[in-house]
C-alpha cells in the first residue's frame, strides 16, 4: 500500500496481512486505498494512484457522504468525475423521529455489502456495476484505467474496521483490493487484529498527608458521612482533586487509578463478618466518600450487605470457595460489577485498611483486549446475543435465570463499553458461545494486577475494565486482609423508581 495514499489504519493493516507488507506506490500485486472525505486531495497522491493503476494495478476508492463535488473532481483521474447522489437514510427501527444511515447493497450474484452513509454513484455505462440497492441505484462499480482496475464505492465506512466482517464485507473487500477471494484473503480480513502492546497498569497518584481533619473523623455521624464528604471534595489534595477530574471525564487507558496514601485513621482487628461493630472511627469512610463524591454519586445495593454505603470486604467462613467478594480460597473470576443489574455502578472504589501480600486484584482493560480480539469476534460481541444471570448475593443461591440478551460490548467500535462475567454469561447461540470464550481467553492473557497495601485507594472504571482476585489464605485471627467498597452512579436519577435514598433496591428472580 504506497505510503503517501491517505490511508485508513483498518486497510493498511489489511494490506499488509495480505500482501506481506509491501509499501511503495506502483508495485506488482499491490491495492493503495483512497478514501475521498470532505478535504481537498493532494495531487501528488493522484498522479502516484494513477500511475499505480495505468501500470496494471487496482485502487479502491472510498467517498465519505461528507465528500463535495469538488473534491470528487479533484480526484478525477481516478474515478472518472463520478456523478454523486444525495445520501441514503432511512428511519430508525423503532423511532421513526431518526434517521438510519445503515444501508445493505447486493452484488449481481446475490451477496450483501453492507454500508453506512450511502452516496450513490453514476456509472460510465463501460462500468461494470459491483453493487446496488433494492431501487437500482449503484453503490460501487469497477472501472478499467490503462490496464489496471478502479473500484469505487460511494460509502467510507467500508475503510473502516467496524464494517469489514458485516455481512459478505470481508469476501467483497478481498476481492476489491486483490482481484479475488480465496479463504485465505477473506479469513486474512475477517481475522485481522493490531499488534498488542502489553496490559496497561493503573495511573498512580499520591495524595499529600493532612488532608482530612482526625476531629471529623471522630465526630461525624455515619447518616451525614455522605454529605459531609461532598463538601470535603474542595479540600482534597490538588494531585488527587485533578485526577479524580481526568478519570470521570475520560478515564485511563488501564481503566484503573490507584490513589496512594489515603487516610485510613487507627485500624482495629479485622472483624468476623462484613457487618460486625468495631471500634474505629469514620476517618477510612470520609475518605472513601470524598473521593465517590468527587466521581458521582455513591449508592448502595439493599442484597449487597443491607445497602450499606460504605461495605466492608473481608473474608468470612461461610463463603470461602463461593464467587462473591467475602471469599478467600477461589479466584473471583474476571467479571464487571453488577453485569446483570440495569443500575450498575460506573465506578467501583476499593480501599485497604489492612491487605495481604497473596492476594493480587486483577484488572483488564478493553483498551489493552480490543487489539488481541478478531474483528470478527468484535463484531459478535456488539450483537445482543449474550445473556448473563444475577450474582449469587442477589438472589440467596446459585442463581439459575438468566437475564434478556444484551450485547458485551457497546457504542464506538474503537473504545466501547465492556460488560463481562466469566462466571454468570452465556451466548445464544454456538457462534456468540464461542465469540464469549475468546474474550475470555484474551482476559487471561491480557490482563494486570496490583497488590493492595494499607492507604492504597483503587477506582476501576465499571464501563472499561473487568476485573478479579486471586485466592488467598484466610486466618480468621484479626489479621485478614480488609478493605471498604463504595459504588458510584453517575446519576441517582435512573434508579429513583427502584430507589430508596441511596440503597438501590432491584429485585431479581431466584
Amino acid at each position: 500500500m504506497a505510503a503517501s495514499t491517505p490511508l485508513t489504519s483498518s486497510l493498511d493493516d489489511i494490506a499488509l496481512a495480505l500482501l506481506g507488507g509491501v509499501r511503495g506506490p506502483a508495485i506488482d500485486g499491490l491495492t493503495p486505498v483512497l478514501a475521498l472525505g470532505p478535504g481537498p486531495v493532494d495531487p501528488h497522491h493522484l498522479a502516484a494512484l494513477s500511475a499505480h493503476a495505468r501500470a496494471g494495478g487496482r485502487v479502491l476508492v472510498a467517498i465519505d457522504a461528507d465528500t463535495d463535488a469538488a473534491t470528487v473532481r479533484e480526484a478525477e483521474s481516478l474515478t472518472g468525475c463520478l456523478e454523486l447522489g444525495a445520501e441514503r437514510t432511512r428511519p430508525a427501527p423503532g423511532d421513526p423521529l431518526l434517521a438510519d444511515g445503515e444501508v445493505t447493497a447486493t452484488t449481481p450474484d446475490g451477496r450483501a455489502l453492507l454500508l453506512h452513509r450511502v452516496r450513490p454513484l453514476t456509472p460510465a455505462s463501460t462500468d461494470r456495476v459491483l453493487a446496488s440497492l433494492d431501487d437500482g441505484a449503484v453503490v460501487a462499480v469497477e472501472r478499467e484505467v490503462g490496464s489496471g482496475r478502479i473500484v469505487v464505492v460511494g460509502s467510507g465506512s467500508l475503510t473502516t474496521s467496524r464494517w469489514l466482517t458485516a455481512g459478505d464485507n470481508a469476501v467483497l473487500v478481498a476481492e476489491f483490493l486483490t482481484g479475488t477471494s480465496s479463504e485465505a484473503e477473506t479469513a486474512a480480513i475477517a481475522g485481522l487484529t493490531g499488534p498488542w502492546q502489553g496490559s496497561t497498569a493503573p495511573a498512580v497518584v499520591t495524595a499529600a498527608p493532612g488532608w482530612l481533619e482526625p476531629t471529623l473523623a471522630r465526630s461525624t455521624p455515619a447518616p451525614d458521612l455522605v454529605p459531609v464528604a461532598g463538601r470535603l471534595g474542595r479540600v482534597l489534595p490538588e494531585a488527587v482533586h485533578d485526577a479524580l477530574v481526568d478519570f470521570a471525564d475520560q478515564s485511563h487507558p488501564s481503566g484503573a487509578l490507584l490513589l496512594r496514601g489515603m487516610p485510613i485513621g487507627a485500624v482495629p482487628a479485622t472483624p468476623a463478618t462484613p457487618t460486625t461493630a468495631t471500634t474505629k472511627d469514620h476517618t477510612s469512610e470520609l475518605a472513601l466518600l470524598t473521593v465517590a463524591r468527587r466521581l458521582g454519586q455513591p449508592v448502595g445495593y439493599l442484597p449487597e450487605h443491607g445497602g450499606t454505603v460504605v461495605q466492608n470486604i473481608l473474608p468470612t467462613r461461610a463463603a470461602l470457595d463461593r464467587q462473591v467478594s467475602t471469599s478467600s480460597n477461589v479466584a473471583l473470576m474476571f467479571h464487571t460489577e453488577a453485569a446483570f443489574h440495569p443500575h450498575r455502578p460506573r465506578f467501583l472504589l476499593l480501599l485497604c485498611l489492612r491487605g495481604d501480600v497473596a492476594a493480587h486484584t486483577t484488572l483488564a482493560s478493553i483498551h489493552d483486549l480490543l487489539p488481541a480480539l478478531p474483528l470478527a469476534v468484535r463484531r459478535v460481541l456488539f450483537e445482543p446475543r449474550f445473556r448473563t444471570a444475577a450474582d449469587e448475593s442477589y438472589v440467596g443461591h446459585r442463581p439459575t435465570q438468566l437475564g434478556a440478551p444484551m450485547a458485551v460490548l457497546t457504542g464506538d467500535w474503537d473504545s466501547p463499553t465492556l460488560v463481562f462475567d466469566a462466571d454468570l454469561m452465556v451466548g445464544t447461540d454456538r457462534e456468540a458461545d464461542a465469540a464469549l470464550h475468546e474474550l475470555a481467553r484474551a482476559i487471561d492473557a491480557h490482563h494486570t494486577s496490583v497488590v493492595l497495601e494499607p492507604g492504597d485507594l483503587l477506582i476501576v472504571d465499571n464501563s472499561a475494565a473487568v476485573h478479579g482476585r486471586s485466592p488467598f489464605t484466610a486466618r480468621f485471627d484479626g489479621t485478614d486482609r480488609w478493605l471498604q467498597r463504595a459504588f458510584v452512579v453517575g446519576d441517582l436519577g435512573p434508579s429513583a423508581g427502584d430507589r430508596v435514598d441511596r440503597v438501590i433496591t432491584t429485585r431479581f428472580a431466584g
